[in-house]
């Protein structure tokens, strides 16, 4: 007895997008049909920066039945991926000045180190999303196994190390930024200091000595750790000079006519709150 259809199968490879919808399908989320769909569905951004998540082959038979296999993955796109959703409050970056990765912890607001290996993790979990969530029409055992593999999750780790490259900018005082602990906290808690707590009095007079010690008990209030004075003492003078514009003096004496360094003209403010 001959076969209804033919028992010939084609293959042919892909690169599968989301196919463009309508305006009035614009409401409708269409299910993906391959593995690149998904992902594609899930990270628009990244595909339209770094393209294609998978090489795909579809080998269809004669009887109109077809499957679609993920060969190979786009490196790039997953390094990407690592960074998450902007759009969600999500974000991962590699800090070129530490050679640390960190994420945003939106509960603190604050950037937290973390881990290659942790970021592994989070990779191959979307794997396993990715292969739970299609429908049988797709060979899922590389999804499973294959591109989960250490060398794979540690490729795509490596790679986000220049994808998702930030300079020491991103971190520095003045950057929106801001980290769970970093060098750059002293001076933002300084910038504090000579923002709210000094201002312009006429006869007035403030010593680095002074200005050190509330800077030090706000410090301890924020367990930031200790700040050597001389540090404080360079940043201190140029932020002074930038919002106040004042210079430090070297020739202010003391009540013992003994010179020190002070500004001439500012007084501190609000120092009650430091009290106890």
């Amino acid at each position: 007895m001959h076969d209804v259809f033919p028992a010939y199968t084609t293959q042919t490879l892909e690169l599968n997008l989301p196919k463009p919808r309508h305006l009035l399908e614009d409401q409708v989320q269409t299910s993906p049909r391959s593995p690149a769909e998904w992902f594609s569905q899930h990270f628009p951004e990244q595909v339209k920066q770094f393209g294609c998540p998978f090489l795909e082959v579809r080998e269809a038979r004669g009887d109109g039945f077809s499957t679609v296999t993920p060969l190979a993955p786009n490196i790039d796109f997953f390094a990407a991926m690592l960074g998450g959703d902007r759009k969600l409050g999500e974000s991962v970056v590699y800090y070129d000045p530490e050679m640390q990765f960190y994420y945003y912890e939106p509960v603190l607001q604050l950037y937290k180190p973390t881990t290659q290996e942790k970021l592994q993790s989070y990779y191959r979990g979307f794997m396993i999303r990715c292969a739970q969530e299609l429908n049988n029409d797709t060979n899922k055992l590389n999804l499973f196994l294959e591109f989960r593999s250490d060398k794979i999750a540690k490729a795509v780790v490596q790679r986000a190390k220049s994808i998702l490259a930030a300079d020491s900018s991103f971190f520095c005082a003045t950057s929106p930024h801001q980290r769970i602990k970093g060098p750059e906290l002293h001076e933002r808690l300084m910038r504090v200091l000579c923002e709210t707590m000094l201002e312009r009095s006429e006869g007035a007079c403030l010593t680095v000595t002074q200005a050190y010690h509330v800077f030090c008990r706000l410090s301890e209030q924020r367990q930031l750790g200790e700040l050597k004075r001389s540090m404080f003492k360079e940043v201190m003078k140029d932020l002074v000079r930038d919002v106040h514009g004042l210079a430090l003096r070297r020739d202010v004496p003391d009540l013992n006519n003994k010179q020190q360094e002070a500004w001439r003209g500012l007084k501190l403010v609000g120092v009650e709150e430091l009290a106890g």
